[in-house]
Parts: structure tokens; sequence; C-alpha cells
């Protein structure tokens, strides 16, 4: 589920995020201040995959995670298919709204599924006591999406010349991913048996030996509805705050990288918004393979790592060194503009972020149960996205005003390597592990 949602996904987004760039900066002729709209257009989705997440994470406890994957991913279809209306708008208004419409009910889309499927691999590790195994696969294929989606949209693009066979294929990839969910994937919520069957008694926890799965009861059964008093609880287990403010600044630095890397890549292989001999001419054909170079790495990275984890106890140390990891990998990008180091460059923030995603989740899947696991990873991929819609909002800012592509990541770095250290700072004087 999560490969195929995330492949079709991003295989879309970064073909959006590429043409839009070119339809604001040379089209509508904005110029560098067309990036301020590049970020308001792409934050929009960002933004609401991770509202959405924090509802959709308590209703798929209470209602179940195969009904609400389902559900993301039928809305997902439809926003990808949307795409193509959005693409066919000659005047920059209407070009713009449709478009911020379509990318708002991907991520309304996203968030849904995203949510079901981190408590699943949750309900389904914690029988095992392999928290960290269970989401260096899971986050891993995740990762695996975000890996083959953009390298997938760019090649189709580039041998099509059309991004409307992207989003026709991104909604078929889609709709496969409901399939999946309707025949491969057993319900699981609390109180209930994977295929849906109530269970009797009032309290402990029973065993369903058909699927092999646990089953929670009684009083641990989410019952109630969402409120904002939740997600403020969350903050209230030092560890668990932590955790989501770290998810929240690495997110930063990871939307800086996927989306906007690509975007640096493509203006300097293609020498956008104006016409001009391409300052690196292979950056044409492969702007879109360092985001997926940046995702593979993670991808084969987060598993032996999740292992790693499962027999250690220290989490905290590992969310540090990440942080300023992706930092540093930040920053051979704004250095110099070649193949090597872009190349490096997303090899080596590929193993940062790996190693700050799985530590986020392991910490944040100890700290809670099944009956509030959704609601909990719901919170942190509201977290995640806001920090997605942050940056994209604050980078596509700093490309208008700050002068360029090579300022923004460095005012990016710096930010990255100051959270870090204040991290650092909090892990010593708490003595968080």
């Amino acid at each position: 589920m999560s490969i195929l949602t995330y492949m079709a996904e991003y295989a879309s987004f970064v073909v959006v995020l590429a043409f839009i760039s070119n339809k604001f900066t040379v089209t509508f002729q904005l110029g560098n201040f067309g990036y301020l709209f590049v970020g308001l257009v792409s934050s929009a989705f960002l933004i609401s995959s991770g509202v959405v997440a924090i509802a959709m994470g308590h209703m798929a406890d209470k209602y179940g995670r195969r009904k609400m994957t389902i559900l993301g991913c039928m809305l997902g279809s439809v926003a990808l298919i949307s795409l193509i209306v959005g693409n066919e708008a000659t005047q920059l208004a209407p070009f713009a709204i449709a478009t911020a419409i379509s990318l708002t009910g991907l991520g309304l889309a996203h968030g849904t599924y995203t949510s079901s499927t981190l408590a699943y691999g949750g309900d389904l590790a914690e029988k095992y006591q392999g928290m960290g195994k269970a989401y260096g696969l899971v986050d891993g294929a995740e990762f695996a999406g975000f890996a083959f989606g953009p390298a997938l949209g760019t090649t189709v693009i580039f041998l099509t010349n059309s991004s409307t066979d992207v989003f026709e294929l991104s909604t078929f990839l889609m709709l496969i991913a409901a399939v999946v969910a309707v025949m491969a994937m057993p319900e699981i919520r609390p109180g209930l048996t994977p295929s849906g069957a109530s269970q009797v008694g009032m309290t402990g926890a029973s065993h369903d030996d058909e699927h092999n799965l646990p089953v929670e009861q009684g009083d641990h059964a989410h019952s109630h509805s969402a409120s904002w008093g939740d997600y403020v609880n969350a903050f209230r287990t030092p560890i668990v705050g932590v955790a989501l403010l770290t998810t929240l600044i690495g997110a930063v630095g990871f939307a800086a990288f996927f989306y906007y890397v690509p975007l640096y890549a493509h203006v300097l292989g293609t020498c956008a918004p104006t016409p001009c001999t391409p300052q690196v001419p292979i950056f044409g054909l492969f702007w879109g393979y360092f985001a997926s170079i940046m995702a593979v790495t993670g991808v084969l990275f987060m598993v032996p790592f999740g292992h790693y984890e499962d027999r250690h106890t220290r989490r905290m140390p590992y969310l540090v060194v990440g942080l300023i990891g992706a930092a540093v990998a930040l920053t051979l990008v704004f250095f110099t503009a070649t193949l090597v180091t872009f190349l490096v460059a997303a090899v080596a923030f590929g193993i940062a972020i790996g190693v700050v995603r799985v530590s986020q989740l392991v910490i944040l899947a100890e700290a809670s149960k099944p009956s509030n696991r959704a609601a909990i990873m719901g919170t942190n991929h509201a977290m995640e996205h806001v920090g997605y819609g942050v940056a994209s909002l604050l980078t596509g800012s700093l490309i208008a005003f700050a002068g360029g592509f090579a300022p923004a990541f460095r005012i990016l770095a710096i930010v990255l390597i100051i959270s870090g250290a204040a991290f650092l700072l909090y892990a010593r004087k708490t003595k968080v592990r």
C-alpha cells in the first residue's frame, strides 16, 4: 500500500512542481518571483495532508484502518485525474486555482491513507516486540514510493513530453492500491478481529488465531471523538513531544531537498526562466533523479537501521546526528553545481533522513498503544506535513526574495544545524535516550 500510493503521488507531484515553475516563471513572466507562487500552491498539498491526518488518525482508530485506506486511495485517484483539467488552463488565476484545488485534494488523500497504513504496521508488529524492524519496513516502503515516483514521473515526461500521461499513470497506480486494500488488507480495529467480527469480553486482550494478529479489548478500545486536547496531550510526554518537534524540523530539511533541489537541477539543466545555454546540460535528463537517489538510499538504510535500534535503547542521539547530517548534505548542493556533488549530497541526505525518520517512529510507537496509535501517528504526520508546507512556502519565498536557490539552501542548512545543536543540549540536560 505504501509503495503504490507514494509512487503514484510523487510521480505526479514532482512533475507538477517543474511544470508550474515553468508556467509561473516563464509563461506568466514572473521570473524568480514565480517561485513564491510555487511555494504557495505546493504548500496547499503539504499542509492539507498534515491537517487531515489528525482527524483521519482518530477515524482509523474508531472505524478501522482498511476503510480509511480505501477512502484515501479513491480520493487520491480523483485528485490526480483532475490535474489534467488544471493543466489546460492558460491564464494565471485559473491555472493557480485549479492546480491548488487538485493538490489540496491529493493532500487530503495522502493524510488519510498514510495515518492508516502507519498504524496498521504498528498493530501487526506489536505481537512480535519488533517496532524498529516494523517501522524500518513501513517507512522504507514509503521511501520506496518516494524513490520510484520522481524517477518514474520524470522518465515518462522525458519519453512522451506529456505531463498528462504522468497524471494518468499515477491515477491507475492509485486505483490498483485501492484494489489491493479491498482484497488483501484484513481489517484491524480495537475490539474487532481483522475480519471485523466482534470479540466477547470487556477486559484484557484476545488473539485472532486465523490471522495471527493481536486484538484489543474493552476499555482499551477507541471510543471518543477527536479533540484538540488529544494532540496537546501528546506533547506532555517529554520524549514524544521532542520527537514530534524533530519531525517538524526534519521535515523542513526533507522538503527543501526533495522538492527544491530537483527544481534547482531543472533550472541548471534547462536554463529556466530565461533562454540560454544550460549550466549543467546533463541535468536536463537527470533533474528528477536526485530525489529518487536520496530516497533509494533511505530505503536501503532504514531496514538495517531499524534492526539496529531493536537491539539498542538509545534514540535521541541518532535524531541529532541525522539533523546535522541533513544540513551538511544540503550544504554540498549550493557550494558547487556538478553531477558528482549532487549525487554525493543525495546519498548523504538519504542516510541522514533515514536515521531521523526511523528513530522518530520508534519513539512514538513505543509510547503508544493500539487504541491510540493511529491518532499519535496522525499527529506525527500532521507535524511532518506542516513542516513540509512551511518549508515549501519558506523556500519559495527565499528563492524569490533572497536572490535564488543557493542563498535559500544556505539559510535552511543553518536552521538545521542550530536545531540539531538545540536538541542535543536538551537531550543531555534531561538525560533522554
